[in-house]
């Protein structure tokens, strides 16, 4: 039964691939030296499953635009973001299945020089075990009480929330003056990430961060 699934997700990437090359959709390959690679030049290996599964969930995923923007296949701005974003990904999964049969990329670098803001513990602890050398600050909410009150926090309760949200702020302030980042990025989860984002874009010049790209 597991063999009969695993052999209709590869067909099913497999048609993916083919309707995308019929709709003149394309992703550029590219190895560390900026050339095409061939098959002819692999090497005896394993074949890593999770990856490889990982690139065949997302075509499927990317599979539903071919259906639902059928028969133009023609995408919005978002539409294409979202498209473009599984594809990217499902690549980035590939070339880690073919590095296993002597094939080299350049992976995705995190900059240990940067300071990175979350907004809850939980994402702080997948941050710091991905990578234990960057600096992570958390705030555990908000760095201003307007936000607080945009998120629905009860007007009674933000009288008691002043003090918490102060100590964030500082907190944050404090680890740009030890650590002086050439960048400060807020890692994005949600809409409230979204909200601190834009506090922490007006208060350190912070840019945007989507949680999967630093976490895959």
């Amino acid at each position: 039964m597991r063999t009969e699934y695993s052999k209709y997700l590869i067909r099913k990437g497999i048609y993916t691939i083919s309707q995308l090359r019929k709709s003149k959709i394309k992703v550029e390959k590219y190895d560390k030296c900026n050339k095409k690679i061939s098959y002819r030049d692999a090497k005896p290996g394993k074949i890593d499953v999770s990856e490889f599964k990982k690139a065949v969930y997302l075509l499927i995923e990317a599979d539903d635009f071919l259906y639902k923007k059928a028969p133009k296949h023609e995408l919005n701005e978002e539409e294409a973001k979202d498209f473009c974003k599984l594809i990217i990904k499902c690549q980035e999964h590939l070339n880690r299945v073919l590095s296993n049969f002597g094939f080299e990329f350049e992976e995705k670098e995190i900059n240990e020089n940067a300071l990175y803001i979350v907004s809850n513990k939980k994402l702080f602890k997948k941050l710091k075990n991905k990578n234990p050398n960057l600096k992570v600050v958390c705030t555990e909410g908000m760095l201003d009480i307007e936000d607080m009150k945009a998120i629905g926090v009860p007007e009674k309760a933000l009288e008691g929330l002043k003090k918490k949200v102060e100590i964030a702020r500082k907190n944050v302030e404090r680890f740009i003056e030890k650590y002086k980042p050439e960048k400060i990025f807020v890692v994005v989860e949600d809409d409230k990430d979204e909200l601190l984002y834009l506090r922490a874009k007006n208060l350190y010049n912070a840019e945007k961060l989507d949680a999967d790209e630093i976490l895959d």
